[in-house]
């Protein structure tokens, strides 16, 4: 998979098992953000640019580590998405295509995101975050390094 598309990472939840777990690679779902006024959910969701390479990053419920489960691609820009935008608290979303995803059959394959990323960013939201944020970059002294890193492990 080519990395140097790779943007962001983001925060998903299920309240029960693995989110997004059932979309194989080529497939298409719609990736939600959580509504929330305080936080400009809505305006980040729709101006994330289509083509972006996205990181999902999730702690299941039992399980004590986050894990890097998915690389999705944004496929439309957000002013196609939103007219399909709902009010209600997962109404936002942007459609995503799978790029890469984790072998769920196997938990101890899938790779650490605190290993993996060496950073702890606090997930306090649905807000897909920079790989090129200040975090980040000061564990890897560059998006580069940071981008051939994940490429290893995507690949």
């Amino acid at each position: 998979m080519d990395c140097t598309r790779l943007e962001y990472i983001k925060n998903v939840n299920d309240d029960k098992d693995w989110a997004y777990e059932s979309y194989p690679v080529g497939a298409y779902f719609q990736l939600n953000f959580k509504e929330s006024e305080a936080t400009g959910v809505d305006n980040h969701a729709f101006n994330l640019p289509k083509g972006s390479l996205i990181i999902l990053s999730q702690k299941p419920h039992g399980y004590d580590d986050r894990y890097l489960t998915h690389v999705v691609e944004l496929v439309n820009e957000g002013s196609e998405d939103k007219p399909q935008w709902k009010t209600d608290t997962w109404g936002i979303f942007r459609w995503v295509k799978v790029h890469w995803i984790a072998d769920f059959a196997d938990v101890s394959r899938i790779p650490l995101d605190k290993k993996e990323m060496r950073a702890n960013w606090g997930w306090y939201d649905t807000k897909a975050k920079l790989l090129s944020s200040e975090k980040l970059i000061k564990q890897w002294g560059s998006i580069d390094k940071l981008r051939a890193h994940l490429g290893e492990v995507f690949n």
